[in-house]
Formats: structure tokens, sequence, C-alpha cells
């Protein structure tokens, strides 16, 4: 684990298998055509997108008034660690705040791509912003999924928390879970985008996990 420090009292920490992650991206994003310096866009692009994304779950937190957070850059994505007892409709808000972030970040990166003319001359910046910015609407759209530990998949868990009770709750957003992860998983393999159905299978077969453990010892904790 590598510490890079804090930023208003929350911890910052690559875990090494987030470096392997980013390599994954930089080896699969490789064109001959373009060059190395293409494909190496990609480790900023992971950096900044994925921090950002959780300081805002940090940053609501902390806006609750739960303390500060660890933050862990890990092989996948992210995750904020807190230690706190909020209500449900704080737990959606907080949930929410990083897909928030990541549309932020692709909104900001058009807005300087069309109002901040270095932006379109610098030959680096040509390339890294609208890819910065498509990285982050995806990035975005990819976390509301409603499959846990996305962030789609708390939030899911967390509405029907405001009026519903632990367990109810618990077997509408595992079974929400299971059928919209499982349609994602059959569009992705049809557009043959096999890393996004490798990826959320693996969730989808964990969310069936957790609804097994369920049928036999009750409601599992995140």
């Amino acid at each position: 684990m590598l510490h890079l420090g804090s930023i208003g009292g929350t911890s910052i920490d690559v875990d090494f298998n987030f470096i392997f992650l980013v390599l994954f991206f930089v080896v699969m994003n490789y064109n001959a055509s373009q060059g190395m310096h293409y494909a190496l866009l990609w480790i900023p692009i992971l950096f900044l997108s994925v921090l950002i994304h959780e300081l805002a779950h940090a940053g609501a937190i902390a806006l609750f008034g739960f303390g500060s957070s660890q933050i862990i850059l890990t092989g996948m994505g992210g995750v904020t660690i807190n230690r706190r007892r909020a209500r449900p409709w704080q737990d959606l808000i907080i949930s929410v705040a990083g897909p928030l972030s990541s549309f932020g970040l692709w909104f900001l990166c058009i807005w300087l791509y069309a109002k901040v003319p270095v932006v379109r001359s610098d030959r680096m910046l040509v390339a890294l912003v609208p890819l910065l910015g498509a990285a982050n609407w995806w990035w975005g759209i990819f976390n509301l999924i409603p499959v846990p530990p996305l962030d789609g998949g708390h939030a899911t868990r967390d509405f029907f928390r405001m009026f519903l009770s632990e367990r109810k709750s618990f077997v509408i957003a595992i079974w929400i879970a299971m059928i919209v992860g499982g349609a994602v998983v059959a569009w992705s393999a049809i557009g043959r985008q096999f890393f996004v159905a490798l990826f959320i299978g693996f969730l989808v077969y964990r969310a069936y996990g957790q609804w097994r453990y369920f049928q036999d010892h009750g409601v599992p904790g995140d």
C-alpha cells in the first residue's frame, strides 16, 4: 500500500493492484498508429477520475458530520472507508455523490474544450481532455448500474431502506441487482464488450452469493 497523503483529514492510499489496473488499460488502449504516448494518457485519466470520484464520497460524508475517511485506489476502482451510522437518505446521497462528480468532470471537460483555446491547441490537451471527459461519462454511467458494490447497488438498497425494513430492502435490491446485472452482461457480450461482461458477471455472481447467504443467515452487511 502506497500512502499519498491526505486532504482535509481524509487519507489517500494506492493499493498496488491499482497499478495493474492502470497497466491493463494502457495495454488495451495501445494502438500502433497512435503511438504509446496516447495509451499512456490513461495513467492520469484513471488516477484523476477515480480519485475525484472517491473524494466526492468523502466530501459528502464530511458534510453530514461523519468525519474524515480513508480513500483507497484499488484494482476495482476505489473505495471510501468511513465507519458511520447514517440515515438511509444520507447514505443514498453519499452513494450518488461519486457518479455525480464523474458527470461534473465530464461537463467540465466539455466546457474547457469549448471555452479555453489552449485546450484545442496544445497537442497533449487536445488528446487528454476529450478522453478524460468521455471516460468520466462512462464511469458515471457504469457506477449507476444497480449491482453492489457499485454505487448504484448501494443507492438502490438505501432508497428502499427509507420506507421499508432492512429485510425487504435487501430482497428487492438484490433481485434488481441480479436481473439488471444479468441484462447488462448479455448486452455487453452481444456488443463484444467482454471485459465489462466479465466484470459485471462477477458482481452478479457475488450478488447471488449474498442472496444464498440471506436465505441461510439473514440480511448480510455491506
